[in-house]
C-alpha cells in the first residue's frame, strides 16, 4: 500500500537546487521551506504506514546521506483547508464536521484549535473521506501511526549513523501475538553479537541498511513465516525461541538466491514448522555453524 508522508527534515534545503532535484527525480517528492522549517513530501510503499516510513528512511539516507528525518508534521487543517483540498464548499465541509450529511460516519475529533477555529490532522480527515467514498485513495498516517513513526525515527537514524542495519520487526497479529512480541523484545543487543553479524553479512539484500526480522513460534508453519519476507527485501532473519527461552536467529530468504541453501534439501515437508527446522539444525543436518541462509524454494 502506498502512503504519503510530510516530514520535517534537516540536512537538506529547499534553497538547494541539487537537493530539490534529487527529491523530485528519485522520489517524485517535494522539498519546501515553511516558516524556517524544511518540509519533505514523499510517498512510499509498505505493508503499513510504519513499514513504508521504515523503507523510505533507508532509501532517503542512501540517496541523500545528509538528510535527517526529524519528525512527521501533523499537517493540521481547518475548514477552509479541507474545502480547498477536496474542492468542496466551506458549507459542505461544515456539514461534514457536524455529521449532518454522513450521520453513519462520525467526522474525526479536532486535534485542537487555531485561534477560535478547530483544526484536524489531515491524516484523520483523509481516512474519513476514503471511508465515506469522498477521498482520492491516498493513504496518510493516522495519529497512532504517526506517533509510532516519530518514536522510531531517532532509533532508525542512530543505527544508520553507526553503520548498522535499520531493523524492521515482523510480528503477525493473532491470538499468540504477545508471545511473538516477547521474542522481539529479546532482539535488543543480540544484533551486536559477532555470530549474528556474520549471519547478517551473508544475507543477499537489495538494501544493506535495512534488515527484516520475522518473529515466530516453534509451532508456526515455516513456509508462512518465510513468506513474510517480501521480494523487495529478499532475505532476513527468523527469530524464535529454543529451550529455556534462548533466542535463536536464522538467516532466511523468501526464494532461492545465490548464496542460499534451499530448505527442501533438509527434507522438510510443505507443512513443516519452525520447530521442525530447529530440530534438523540441532541434529546437524542443517549445518548450524554455517551462516548460509536457508531459502524457500
Amino acid at each position: 500500500m502506498d502512503y504519503e508522508f510530510l516530514f520535517v527534515v534537516e540536512g537538506v534545503s529547499a534553497e538547494s537546487d541539487l537537493d530539490v532535484g534529487v527529491v523530485f527525480d528519485e522520489f517524485d517528492g517535494l522539498l519546501a521551506s515553511h516558516r524556517g522549517r524544511q518540509l519533505l513530501t514523499v510517498s512510499g510503499d509498505g505493508s503499513g504506514a510504519v513499514d513504508a516510513a521504515h523503507r523510505l528512511s533507508v532509501r532517503l539516507r542512501r540517496v541523500l546521506p545528509a538528510v535527517r528525518l526529524v519528525r512527521l508534521d501533523p499537517d493540521l487543517v481547518g475548514v477552509a483547508d479541507i474545502a480547498e483540498r477536496t474542492r468542496r464548499s466551506r458549507q459542505n465541509v461544515l456539514q461534514w464536521t457536524k455529521s449532518e450529511r454522513r450521520r453513519s460516519e462520525t467526522f474525526p475529533e479536532p486535534e485542537g484549535t487555531a485561534g477560535r477555529s478547530p483544526v484536524w490532522r489531515w491524516g484523520e480527515v483523509n481516512a474519513w473521506l476514503n471511508a465515506v467514498g469522498e477521498g482520492d485513495d491516498v493513504h496518510v498516517p493516522l495519529r497512532e501511526e504517526a506517533l509510532a513513526i516519530d518514536v522510531m525515527l531517532p532509533q532508525w537514524q542512530r543505527a544508520m549513523d553507526e553503520g548498522r542495519p535499520v531493523v524492521a520487526v515482523v510480528v503477525p497479529q493473532d491470538d499468540r501475538t504477545d508471545e511473538r512480541v516477547a521474542i522481539a523484545q529479546l532482539l535488543h543487543g543480540a544484533l551486536h553479537d559477532a555470530a549474528v553479524l556474520k549471519t547478517v553479512s551473508a544475507l543477499p539484500r537489495m538494501e544493506h541498511s535495512r534488515l527484516v526480522v520475522a518473529c515466530a513460534l516453534p509451532t508456526d508453519r515455516l513456509r508462512t513465516v518465510l513468506e513474510q519476507i517480501t521480494p523487495e527485501d529478499m532475505s532476513g532473519l527468523l527469530a524464535t525461541r529454543v529451550d529455556e527461552g534462548e533466542l535463536k536467529l536464522i538467516g532466511v530468504a523468501s526464494r532461492a538466491l545465490p548464496g542460499t541453501r534451499p530448505i527442501a534439501e533438509l527434507g522438510l515437508s510443505q507443512e513443516a514448522t519452525v520447530g521442525d527446522l530447529l530440530l534438523q539444525l540441532a541434529q546437524g543436518d542443517g549445518e548450524d555453524s554455517s551462516p548460509t541462509p536457508l531459502a524457500l524454494a
